[in-house]
């Protein structure tokens, strides 16, 4: 009712105001310096650098920068029957991880290495990036992809929107949309073009 009026505000016990720790982002949110660090860490597929006090034995480091982000490849089953798209998963709390199978006798081995992953130029940041995966050649070369491999014109797509636009995606994060389907290709087409020049650039300096 109207006619009514707040004779006294109460305020719960169990809420405090935030602390002076806490810093604001650009979207208003209240959140701690370490969970910035965390969030960075995911974004970039890297774990944070140990602190001095904190230097951890370079066989669990290893390992649990290989847990931390895992890019899977293509999974097909014996018969050639593909069973899963490239993705990226990670293993919680990797590094606690990494110590239990380092006393259990796991160690990264280089010289036993079948595969190796190679991050897509220019591409999303490494938690999100499936980038691609190489075998040595016959004499034990590992091959350096050429950035036109990865952003590989035949993996464009092209649909029409609800508005009635033309929207054309790449698997490697590139998407553009214009009012006609051959507008829409060549636009992304021109977009992969600058960005296998400029991997091609940053790989000659």
């Amino acid at each position: 009712m109207s006619g009514k009026e707040i004779i006294e505000s109460v305020r719960f016990g169990n809420h405090a105001a935030p602390s002076s720790e806490y810093v604001k982002t650009d979207t208003g949110q209240l959140v701690t310096p370490e969970f910035l660090a965390l969030l960075q860490q995911t974004l970039s597929g890297k774990l944070a650098e140990p602190k001095p006090d904190e230097e951890q034995d370079p066989q669990v480091r290893a390992l649990a920068e290989e847990l931390a982000v895992i890019h899977l490849p293509e999974w097909h089953s014996q018969v050639g029957r593909k069973l899963a798209d490239p993705t990226v998963t990670s293993i919680k709390q990797a590094t606690r991880v990494a110590e239990y199978l380092v006393k259990r006798g796991v160690r990264v081995h280089p010289d036993l290495e079948e595969i190796r992953w190679h991050p897509t130029p220019g591409g999303l940041p490494g938690a999100f990036d499936t980038g691609m995966h190489t075998t040595p050649d016959e004499n034990g070369n590992w091959p350096t992809p050429d950035p036109e491999t990865f952003y590989d014109l035949d993996l464009i797509e092209v649909k029409q929107t609800d508005e009635g636009f033309w929207s054309a995606t790449h698997p490697r994060g590139l998407s553009t949309e214009a009012p006609t389907k051959t507008d829409a290709y060549a636009t992304l087409v021109n977009q992969l073009r600058q960005r296998i020049n400029e991997a091609r650039a940053s790989r000659e300096e």
